[in-house]
C-alpha cells in the first residue's frame, strides 16, 4: 500500500455521474465523494453508454472533485495507462452495463492481475454482475453486496464470504426542507419495477388522484416501452436534484415484481416523511421494514389501492410516517463509510 495514503482505483465497464443517473451510479460516486472526504485519493476509469450524450464520449472530467475519465472503445488500453500512472493500492469495481459480456470482465480483472492489485467487487444486483465475475471470483479479494438480501445470494452462489454495506444516501442531498406535495410518485417506470400495477391504479383505481412517474436510469419509450398518456399523470425527468422529487410527493410506492436488491429511494422517502409503499420482496424488507406498508402480493392491484386509501386516514399517515422516521435512522453513511474503508484498507495492506 502507499505510504502516504490509500489510493483507490474504481475501475468498472459502466459509466459514471451524472452521466449515468441509476441507483448504483448515485451510490457509487457518493462513496467515491466519502473516501475522497476521509483522505482517499480516488480515480475513476469506465465506459461511455452507448446512448450517452457525444459530447461526454472519451473524454475526462471532474465529477464534484472526483477525476473520471470515460472511453467509447480500447478499455482495456486507457485501464492499463491509468494503472501505469495512478498506482493504486485498491480496485474497487461493481455491476457493469447490460451491453458488458463475461469475456470483458475477464480481461479487465486479468490486467489488474498483472500489476497484482487487489479487487473488490460491489454487488448492486445478482442477475447483471455475478454471472459475468462467475469465471473470476476466485481473483476477488472480497465481495461487498447493498444488503443482506444480496449478501445471502452471493454466499448461495458462490460460496464465498460477502459483507454488506448499505448505499445510504447523504441527507443534506436528498433533503426537501419539510415541503411534500400532492402526488403519488413512482421511480423508473418499469415493468419490472411494477410499471403495470402502477398504470393500473392511475388509469383505473384513482383517475383523480394526481401521480408522477419519475424517469430512472433508461428511457422506458426509447426502449418501446409505452407509458399511458391521462390528465392526472405527470411524466418527469430524473434529476440529480432528487429533493425536488420529494417536494412534490405526499406518497412514495414501489409496486417491484422481482427481487429488489435494496430500495435505497425508500430511505430518501422516509428521511423526508414520506409514507412508502413497497412490494414485500428481496432487500426492500431491509430498506423498508418496519418504516412503511409492504404488500404481501406485489401484483395484486387492489392491495395497493388499499395501501394508498389509507393513508388518507391522517391518523394512520402519521403513524406510518412516525415508523418510517423511526426506521431510518437505523442507517448511517458514516457507518457504512466505516465499513467500506475497513474492507479496502484490509485488502490493499
Amino acid at each position: 500500500m502507499s505510504k502516504t495514503r490509500l489510493k483507490v482505483l474504481i475501475a468498472q465497464h459502466r459509466g459514471w455521474y451524472p452521466t449515468s443517473v441509476s441507483g448504483a451510479d448515485i451510490a457509487n460516486h457518493e462513496f467515491a465523494k466519502r473516501l475522497r472526504a476521509r483522505g482517499v485519493e480516488v480515480r475513476v476509469q469506465g465506459i461511455v453508454a452507448p446512448d450517452a450524450d457525444t459530447r461526454t464520449r472519451q473524454r475526462d472530467y471532474t465529477a464534484e472533485g472526483i477525476p473520471v475519465c470515460l472511453v467509447s472503445s480500447d478499455f482495456i488500453r486507457q485501464l492499463k495507462k491509468t494503472v501505469n500512472e495512478f498506482k493504486p493500492d485498491v480496485v474497487l469495481t461493481s455491476c457493469p452495463e447490460p451491453t458488458c459480456g463475461a469475456d470483458d470482465i475477464s480481461r479487465m480483472v486479468k490486467v489488474f492481475g498483472q500489476f497484482d492489485l487487489p479487487v473488490v467487487l460491489y454487488v448492486h444486483d445478482i442477475d447483471g454482475t455475478l454471472p459475468l465475475f462467475d469465471k473470476v471470483k476466485n481473483r476477488l479479494a472480497a465481495v461487498v453486496s447493498n444488503s443482506k438480501f444480496m449478501a445471502q445470494r452471493v454466499r448461495d452462489l458462490w460460496s464465498l464470504d460477502c459483507a454488506v454495506v448499505y448505499p445510504v444516501p447523504d441527507w443534506k442531498d436528498v433533503d426537501s426542507g419539510g415541503v411534500t406535495g400532492p402526488f403519488v410518485t413512482f421511480f423508473n417506470p418499469l415493468p419490472h419495477k411494477g410499471l403495470n400495477v402502477a398504470h393500473t391504479l392511475v388509469m383505473k383505481k384513482f383517475p383523480e388522484r394526481p401521480f408522477l412517474f419519475v424517469e430512472g436510469f433508461i428511457d422506458p419509450e426509447a426502449h418501446g416501452i409505452a407509458l399511458s398518456r391521462s390528465g392526472n399523470l405527470v411524466h418527469a425527468r430524473r434529476s440529480p436534484n432528487i429533493s425536488t422529487i420529494y417536494m412534490m410527493t405526499r406518497t412514495l410506492i414501489v409496486p417491484s415484481q422481482w427481487e429488489e436488491p435494496f430500495g435505497r429511494v425508500a430511505l430518501e422517502a422516509m428521511y423526508n416523511k414520506v409514507p412508502v409503499i413497497a412490494s414485500k420482496t428481496g432487500g426492500l424488507l431491509e430498506s423498508v421494514g418496519e418504516g412503511g406498508i409492504l404488500i404481501d402480493d406485489g401484483s395484486n392491484v387492489d392491495l395497493w389501492a388499499e395501501a394508498i386509501e389509507l393513508l388518507d386516514d391522517p391518523d394512520k399517515r402519521e403513524e406510518v410516517i412516525e415508523a418510517g422516521s423511526r426506521h431510518v435512522q437505523r442507517f448511517s453513511a458514516r457507518e457504512e463509510m466505516d465499513k467500506m474503508m475497513e474492507i479496502l484498507r484490509r485488502v490493499a495492506s
